[in-house]
C-alpha cells in the first residue's frame, strides 16, 4: 500500500531546505532549491535533487552565469528541475529567460527585460510516501544526536528546561 501525504507549500519548501542541507548543499543553494520547489511537479521529479554536485549546484550556477551575461550555458538535469528553477526565478526577477530544452537538459541563453508568462507557484499538493520518507531522513542529518553530552553543551532544552 502507498501512503501519500497532503501538505502545503511552505510544508514541502521547508522540508525540501532542510534535506537539501542535510545532503550537503550550501545555505544559498538549499534556498534556491526550496524556492524553485514551489514551482515543481513533484509527480515528474526523476532524481532527488538534495545532494551536492548535483543539478541543484549545476542550474543556479548556469544561471547566474547567463544573468551576468556570460551565455549560453548548457545543463544537464532532470527536465521538471529545469523548469522549475526557470519558473522560480522569472517569477522573482520580473524577466524572461530564453532558453531551449535539449535530450539531456537545457540551454540558458538569455534573459530579456519582458514579463513572464504567469505561472503562480502550486499550493497544497500530495507527496508520495517514498518522497516524503527519502525527503524526511535527509532533512535528519541537520539534527544534532540526543545525548546528555550534547545536552550540558547546549543542544535541545538541557538539563534544565526553565523557559
Amino acid at each position: 500500500m502507498t501512503y501519500r501525504f497532503e501538505k502545503s507549500a511552505n510544508e514541502i519548501e521547508t522540508l525540501v531546505l532542510k534535506a537539501a542541507r542535510g545532503g550537503g548543499l550550501s545555505l544559498g543553494l538549499a534556498e534556491e532549491l526550496a524556492m524553485a520547489t514551489a514551482f515543481l511537479d513533484l509527480d515528474q521529479l526523476a532524481v532527488c535533487p538534495c545532494h551536492t554536485g548535483g543539478s541543484a549546484t549545476v542550474i543556479p550556477t548556469a544561471l547566474d552565469f547567463v544573468a551576468a551575461g556570460d551565455g549560453p550555458k548548457t545543463v544537464s538535469a532532470d527536465h521538471a528541475l529545469i523548469a522549475a528553477y526557470v519558473a522560480s526565478i522569472e517569477h522573482h526577477t520580473g524577466q524572461t529567460l530564453v532558453w531551449d530544452i535539449t535530450a539531456t537538459g537545457a540551454i540558458f541563453r538569455r534573459f530579456e527585460p519582458i514579463k513572464p508568462a504567469v505561472q503562480s507557484p502550486k499550493g497544497r499538493r500530495i507527496l508520495p510516501s517514498v518522497l516524503n520518507d527519502h525527503l524526511s531522513d535527509m532533512a535528519k542529518k541537520i539534527l544534532v544526536p540526543e545525548t546528555e553530552n550534547s545536552h550540558i553543551f547546549g543542544a535541545g532544552a538541557g538539563l534544565m528546561d526553565n523557559d
